[in-house]
């Protein structure tokens, strides 16, 4: 029998940047990259500065480049990294690109790249929403919980969209079945803020793409479930 979830949804803000993306050896590699000189001379609480000037010393479209080449630059190749970095100019990859897997970590290129340039590259949106979560059985709230299984998460915030909605659409076939392999790329991190007096407070981050459809959205029920691991 389903178990059914009572959804509430608590906070919905837009991030211009998912904290801890962004690692100080990440400055580091990419100052070293675009040929800085002695990076060990930097004070830590200077890396990201730094880091953010010589992009700006650069044209746009070969900051974005460079970005792109030290986040995504053992997957792609050179080309398809320099179309990536001219496409960036104008449009949010981390919503448009054709493969998902990607998205989170061109919404980390995005982010970078709007804090060197913000009036030539798109403002890096990221959605990050809280939500309250109920049920009459407890042991299920609880392996909630334990596991955060994305594709569990994904479905229950499915269950608050209407039928017209991009991961519908997109989706509906996984939604409905018993397996969803994409949900990890849906899902961009996930967290348990607190478990306390029976009710399940979860941080989700991912794009607008997906999680605009709950902006309005106040609760809901669900009866979510987790892909057959069978």
């Amino acid at each position: 029998m389903a178990n059914t979830f009572f959804v509430q949804v608590h906070e919905f803000s837009s991030l211009l940047e998912i904290d801890g993306a962004w690692a100080l050896s990440d400055y580091s590699k990419l100052l070293d990259a675009m040929e800085f000189g002695d990076v060990s001379k930097i004070e830590e609480g200077e890396l990201r500065d730094m880091c953010l000037m010589s992009l700006q010393d650069l044209e746009p479209e070969e900051a974005a480049f460079r970005v792109l080449e030290h986040v995504i630059g053992d997957s792609l190749r050179e080309g398809q990294l320099r179309n990536m970095a001219n496409e960036m100019l104008d449009e949010k990859l981390w919503e448009e690109y054709v493969n998902p897997s990607f998205h989170e970590r061109l919404f980390n290129v995005g982010s970078l790249l709007y804090a060197a340039f913000p009036g030539i590259f798109p403002k890096s949106d990221a959605v990050r929403i809280v939500l309250d979560i109920t049920s009459e059985n407890a042991a299920a709230l609880q392996r909630v919980s334990s596991s955060l299984d994305e594709s569990f998460l994904i479905r229950l915030l499915a269950d608050g969209m209407d039928g017209h909605s991009v991961l519908h659409r997109m989706y509906d076939d996984q939604l409905k079945g018993q397996s969803f392999p994409e949900a990890d790329q849906v899902i961009w991190t996930a967290r348990t803020v607190s478990f306390n007096d029976d009710t399940l407070k979860l941080e989700l981050i991912s794009s607008g793409y997906w999680l605009d459809p709950l902006e309005e959205t106040r609760s809901y029920e669900s009866k979510a479930y987790s892909d057959d691991k069978a």
